[in-house]
């Protein structure tokens, strides 16, 4: 197994994946309006609750993550943030037709990028 990817140790990944997810996680749940605009989607009181639901499922991710002490709860952890952005790429591909290609595009690429990263990450050795 390796021990690096990108040439930093497993983690020093984790640690990049968590504080990714506590940043998604903020600016979901008090600046959704910025989302909206990465992801070009209309802003709606309807729109910026679900963001703010995301935003919030994003920092009990990183909460859950901040606070793994071993590396069986590190990789639970892993595993479930990789499973969590496999179904996200899922549901935005399946939603193409109403919210548009290009948005579906983007949700899925962001999404299918964590997943690959979690699953690249809980493979490495410690």
């Amino acid at each position: 197994m390796a021990k690096t990817a990108l040439g930093m140790s497993k983690p020093a990944l984790v640690h990049v994946l968590t504080g990714s997810a506590a940043l998604f996680g903020v600016t979901g749940v008090l600046a959704p309006r910025v989302l909206e605009v990465t992801y070009r989607v209309p802003s709606t009181p309807h729109t910026t609750q679900l963001l703010r639901l995301f935003g919030s499922r994003m920092l009990a991710i990183a909460a859950w993550s901040f606070t793994a002490r071993t590396k069986e709860e590190t990789d639970r952890v892993l595993a479930v943030a990789t499973a969590v952005n496999c179904f996200d790429v899922l549901t935005a591909l399946a939603a193409a037709r109403s919210t548009g290609r290009a948005t579906a595009v983007r949700a899925a690429a962001t999404s299918g990028t964590f997943a690959a990263l979690g699953f690249v990450v809980r493979s490495l050795e410690d």
